[in-house]
């Protein structure tokens, strides 16, 4: 089977380059470990201590995995974050594996974001000749199975996940019993956490109002509670299901939704599809569930629960400066482009001709969204004086505006399309 060479040098370019500051070509690399080969992508830094106590477990990983059959078809390359070549150069001097050129920073960024790496350290599996991702969790998994037993560390589906039995009150039920054809919640949180206990009766509020209305709903509590009474006596105060105390499929879930903190609630739908990851705030904005199941709408106003997307990928943003028609027509004018661009966006995942997210915003009358939009025109340098259409990627620091005067969805909708092209002219964010 002929091997695709480009992919791979597309992410992390041409070259890569050993402790011995000797250079090799990327296609060598992929040559070597062949078809049906597999990339790990390590983003760390010298100066950043889990890093620095996870590295020496990889090394160890990647020696003894290397000799195996299996192991032969992988390699692993270091994406740095060090905050200077010479930090790259020592810490790269420890590892046995190669690394992208330190100068390659906005391949970083790119591939940060292509793969949603938001911390380190982070390890990422990938197929090496399609850049197909398998992984944002290869740290974990090496460190639950170091022999590689279950690499390459693919993510169980909600299906294989949801095995077995529940809780239901003191009694045993199957999972495919309670969950099949539902929309389903998944409850993260833990007794001793004081935001937790102050949601879950408002939780329950709107649980309650929603299974009387008919909706096809059910939860499920995925418990971090460090001792089997405490979970006893704090789910003694939910009328759902729950997952038992200390069950392994706490972690699967957690990994899976990739849940970073508690209280969180997820929304899927009944095939399992991802709804949103901010059902905590859709209940507190929405308590009697009017708009259940809580899809995100394809544009939206700006606020707190949502202003950390500006950081994560590129953004569509309609500052109204206050232009109350302004304000009361963004939705009408950006809806269908929005809602055109994310249906394509999520049928290109997995795809060589995948898109990037973005997000489609406008800033509405509200103190909140005020105060967020006047910081916002400062980090984009944009005039406060007239309404503006910008589209910004803040992480690559490169920005498009143009009057929002006399906009119309043709306008929009061709600033879209030059975006999804590549055509779009860029300028150069100076934060």
């Amino acid at each position: 089977m002929a091997l695709n060479m480009s992919v791979l040098a597309d992410l992390v370019g041409e070259t890569v380059i050993d402790k011995d500051a000797q250079t090799t070509p990327v296609a060598d690399l992929v040559q070597e470990i062949g078809p049906d080969g597999i990339v790990g992508l390590y983003f760390s830094a010298h100066w950043c201590p889990p890093c620095r106590t996870f590295t020496p477990e990889l090394i160890e990983f990647y020696t003894k995995f290397r000799e195996t059959d299996p192991g032969r078809k992988m390699d692993i390359i270091f994406i740095s974050s060090d905050k200077d070549e010479a930090s790259f150069k020592a810490y790269l001097s420890e590892m046995p594996w190669k690394a992208m050129l330190y100068e390659e920073k906005d391949r970083k960024l790119k591939m940060s974001k292509k793969y949603g790496v938001h911390g380190i350290p982070t390890l990422v599996f990938i197929e090496a000749d399609t850049g197909k991702l398998i992984t944002t969790r290869g740290r974990e998994g090496v460190g639950r199975d170091p022999t590689g037993k279950e690499f390459p560390y693919h993510p169980k589906s909600l299906v294989e996940i949801l095995q077995g039995e529940l809780l239901k009150g003191d009694a045993s039920v199957q999972c495919d019993e309670m969950l099949s054809g539902k929309i389903k919640a998944f409850f993260f949180s833990a007794h001793w956490c004081p935001p937790c206990e102050i949601f879950t009766p408002d939780l329950v509020k709107t649980y309650e109002k929603i299974k009387a209305d008919g909706k096809n709903f059910e939860i499920v509590y995925v418990s971090s509670d460090t001792s089997e009474e405490s979970f006893q006596k704090y789910y003694k105060t939910m009328p759902w299901l729950s997952l038992p105390f200390k069950d392994p499929r706490i972690d699967e879930l957690s990994i899976h939704f990739e849940v970073e903190g508690i209280p969180t609630l997820v929304l899927v739908t009944e095939n399992n599809e991802l709804i949103t990851m901010n059902g905590r705030i859709a209940v507190i904005k929405d308590p009697d569930g009017e708009r259940f199941p809580w899809f995100p709408a394809p544009v939206e106003e700006i606020a707190l629960d949502n202003a950390s997307n500006l950081n994560e990928s590129a953004c569509l943003f309609l500052f109204t400066n206050g232009d109350t028609a302004l304000q009361g027509s963004a939705v009408e004018l950006m809806n269908d482009v929005a809602k055109n661009y994310r249906d394509e966006q999520k049928a290109s995942v997995g795809t060589n001709d995948e898109l990037p997210l973005l997000f489609f915003y406008y800033d509405g009358a509200s103190t909140e969204s005020v105060e967020i939009a006047k910081m916002l025109r400062m980090f984009v340098n944009v005039d406060d004086k007239e309404p503006a259409l910008v589209l910004f990627d803040l992480s690559e620091e490169k920005k498009f505006s143009m009057s929002a005067k006399g906009i119309n969805k043709n306008a929009i909708s061709k600033i879209v399309e030059d975006f999804k092209t590549g055509k779009l002219q860029f300028e150069k964010l100076d934060f």
